[in-house]
């Protein structure tokens, strides 16, 4: 057997090398890319949950309102709703000015205004009477209240987190305003009725004659 020259040993030995390197760099080239992937799959998996948190979160969020009730003018209603999913607790309310009727009512002393709310349930409300329009606008104008009354809510979410809003009562936004009655089913009740009285009359004249 004839031995093998030093030059060709070395030629060998560096294939080797060389085939050792390249699967060493090409494991890593591996690993790196399955990391990579697995990194952007977290940071996709960890933007879905945060966004369906940031999602849940606003829908547990409540928001207490308190505005003028329009739908039945020229009568005026003050109105308190939760216009949210979420349920609101311990709900106060300070108002910048007594919210007061032209016969010297003070609304905002009613229990649920003076000590609060212990609980508004999601889309709850809560309505009453204020006054007529027409009595109410020069009521407040004697008192120098033609920019409204304002309305501090301070209230929690069932969690315990804090929130407050302001709002703003003006009756004035309503004046001179063209009202247009709906007719519904209890005007065609009524309708009905006269028309029934209206018959019954003309047949007891009828029989009379």
């Amino acid at each position: 057997m004839y031995p093998v020259p030093a030059s060709d040993n070395v030629g060998f030995v560096d294939i080797v090398t060389l085939a050792q390197i390249v699967t060493s760099v090409t494991n890593l080239l591996f690993v790196i890319v399955l990391a990579i992937g697995y990194y952007f799959t977290w940071r996709v998996s960890q933007t879905t949950l945060e966004e369906m948190r940031a999602q849940r979160t606003a829908m547990g969020r409540p928001l207490v309102i308190v505005e003028e009730d329009y739908e039945s003018l020229p009568e005026l209603d003050v109105a308190i709703r939760n216009v949210s999913e979420g349920a609101a607790r311990d709900i106060e309310f300070e108002f910048s000015v007594p919210i007061e009727s032209s016969n010297g009512f003070v609304v905002s002393d009613l229990p649920y205004f003076k000590y609060g709310l212990d609980f508004l349930p999601p889309n709850g409300e809560i309505t009453c009477y204020w006054d007529e329009l027409d009595s109410l606008l020069p009521f407040l104008e004697s008192k120098d209240l033609r920019n409204g009354i304002h309305v501090t809510v301070r209230y929690k979410d069932l969690t315990g987190d804090p929130y407050q809003s302001q709002w703003r009562l003006n009756p004035f936004l309503y004046k001179d305003t063209r009202l247009v009655r709906r007719k519904g089913m209890g005007d065609l009740v009524k309708a009905v009725e006269r028309l029934a009285l209206s018959k019954d009359g003309r047949a007891e004249r009828h029989e009379r004659q």
